[in-house]
């Protein structure tokens, strides 16, 4: 159990970090945190296929400067033209790629299945790559939690969030969103995040069942 649990925060990890790197770069902050390190060393532990294309986006982050990467941020997901990589699942989900559509909405339900709402901070569409890649890091987080506790049956619950939203949500949509980014980015950095995100997302399962909880640490 306790090897399970610390895969567990490993892989919620990755979730937190990746989501970090879709938000507007900030240089200072993400070099003083040592964000794409971190990536680099959970990762290893959990999709050993991803850590090198991690490890990269460190030296493409330190090398570039912070207008190249808020430019590239910006042309990519941001606009104020024809975004080149949509960071919006319904962009890809929903017939004539629609923004906030009925998957939109399907999304702020799983949302409110979990208790959680947007905070009033987030101006920007619920299924924003950021905020999805936050939700599973948030479920995550909730089952340890349950596992802590000695609650199996909340653990469970949180695990089967996890795999529907990974299954109806994420591998759906983020891959064709990576190819997006590798296909128009002029940065390095945004071109290994996608390579390192696509292969996280295809290649980290979520657990089907837990072990014996009565070895759960309290």
């Amino acid at each position: 159990m306790n090897e399970f649990m610390e895969i567990e925060k490993l892989r919620s990890a990755c979730y937190k970090l990746f989501a970090a790197c879709f938000y507007q770069p900030d240089r200072e902050m993400f070099l003083k945190e040592n964000l794409f390190d971190n990536l680099a060393e959970v990762i290893s532990a959990v999709c050993p296929p991803a850590e090198a294309y991690a490890a990269g986006m460190n030296k493409a982050f330190v090398a570039g400067s912070a207008e190249d990467l808020s430019v590239a941020h910006a042309r990519l997901f941001l606009g104020p033209f024809e975004l080149q990589a949509p960071p919006y699942g319904s962009i890809y989900l929903e017939p004539g790629n629609r923004l906030m559509g009925d998957t939109t909405m399907s999304v702020m339900r799983l949302y409110q299945r979990a208790g959680l709402s947007l905070g009033q901070e987030f101006k920007d569409v619920p299924d924003h790559i950021a905020a999805e890649l936050e939700f599973m890091h948030f479920l995550c987080e909730r089952e340890l939690m349950s596992i802590a506790s000695g609650d199996e049956s909340g653990a469970l619950d949180y695990l089967r969030l996890q795999h529907e939203f990974q299954d109806k949500y994420l591998t759906k949509w983020v891959p064709a969103f990576c190819e997006r980014i590798e296909e128009n980015a002029d940065n390095d950095f945004y071109v290994l995040l996608a390579r390192c995100l696509n292969i996280f997302i295809k290649n980290t399962s979520v657990p089907g069942i837990l072990p014996d909880m009565s070895y759960a640490e309290s």
